[in-house]
């Protein structure tokens, strides 16, 4: 179960919104900027692609400064069309957001829990499938230098699982009945990347 929830993070990731100007910022944002800086983030509760994970899961952190130019670079790369951004809802405390991409809608409630905390409940439908996420973010400032888009505490349960199973994650072996063995290889390489970044 560890496992499935780096899936479901990067799930979630991958439907940030890709946008061609800034998108609104909601007044409970007001002296943190959204997509600037390192925030903590406490997953509490995380649905999809058919698993279900609540309670005990590691924190992990994330620079918003990464994953929004990832997020543009992954636009150009597949010719993805901006993403639009409304807000439903926008007190100091509380902000309703929904974003309709091509590929996916999303919907998230934030509520403010502190000067620098507040809970996230969002929700993702995209091609995949609906994945939900509840979690708490608390802003830790501006991102480091070896920050990537997010990692877990390198000592966490989550990382020692991630671990395992990168150790078993042999290209040639995975691949070697796929008729496109090269792509294949590929995305297996690319995705065992991406999961040891999150340890480091």
């Amino acid at each position: 179960m560890r496992t499935a929830l780096a899936a479901l993070v990067l799930a979630l990731a991958s439907a940030t919104p890709v946008l061609a100007s800034d998108p609104p910022v909601p007044l409970l944002f007001r002296g943190i900027s959204p997509d600037k800086g390192q925030w903590r983030m406490e997953i509490l509760e995380a649905e999809g692609r058919g698993r279900t994970i609540r309670g005990g899961m590691a924190a992990l952190t994330l620079c918003t400064d990464n994953l929004y130019r990832e997020a543009r670079e992954r636009s150009v790369r597949h010719g993805r069309k901006d993403c639009q951004v409304r807000v439903l809802k926008d007190t100091p405390d509380e902000a309703l957001m929904e974003t309709e991409c091509p590929e996916s809608t999303s919907r998230i409630l934030m509520q403010r829990e502190g000067p620098k905390s507040l809970l996230m409940q969002a929700e993702v439908n995209g091609r995949r499938g609906t994945s939900t996420m509840k979690m708490r973010y608390t802003y830790e400032g501006a991102c480091t230098q070896d920050s990537g888009v997010m990692r877990f505490d390198k000592d966490s349960e989550a990382c020692r699982q991630m671990r395992s199973q990168l150790a078993q994650m042999d290209p040639g072996a995975r691949c070697a009945q796929s008729a496109q063995r090269a792509e294949c290889e590929a995305r297996t390489r690319a995705a065992a990347e991406q999961m040891a970044a999150m340890c480091r």
